[in-house]
């Protein structure tokens, strides 16, 4: 019986590219930042612990959705604004959604996440520009 050599393989040769840019890490703090921000300033946001239904009347983007962040505004009942994020190729896009019974339907566009080793940063960003937006009468 032969035996076979097994080439070892180099540890980046199975490192996938979300784990090399840094992605997977910061997906993986995002619970505990938005906790840490909800402790500070008592807005109401919270993740959202399980998949949107739909976002804008279809299931397309769901596939990719990074994560979602309900802010339920006690002054403005029966309206709960989110924060989400899609990606699209190697770049993380947020946006601000309105938040109803399991639907988003999309208000506007964020900027763009592409470093992802300094995207604790740009998640404080998208956080304020979610308080804004739900103080917004729109």
């Amino acid at each position: 019986m032969a035996m076979r050599t097994i080439k070892p393989q180099k540890a980046d040769e199975s490192t996938t590219w979300e784990e090399k840019s840094g992605l997977l890490r910061f997906l993986s703090t995002v619970n505990e930042e938005v906790t840490r921000f909800d402790a500070t300033f008592d807005f109401g946001v919270r993740i959202l612990t399980r998949q949107p239904e739909s976002i804008d009347g279809s299931s397309d983007l769901l596939k990719n959705v990074g994560f979602v962040i309900v802010r339920h505004n006690r002054r403005l009942t029966g309206r709960d604004y989110c924060l989400y994020s899609v990606l699209r190729g190697q770049v993380l896009c947020g946006y601000i959604g309105v938040y109803s019974e399991g639907a988003i339907q999309t208000v506007r566009e964020l900027s763009h996440m592409t470093d992802f080793l300094k995207a604790s940063t740009s998640l404080l960003g998208w956080l304020k520009d979610l308080i804004k937006t739900s103080c917004d009468k729109i």
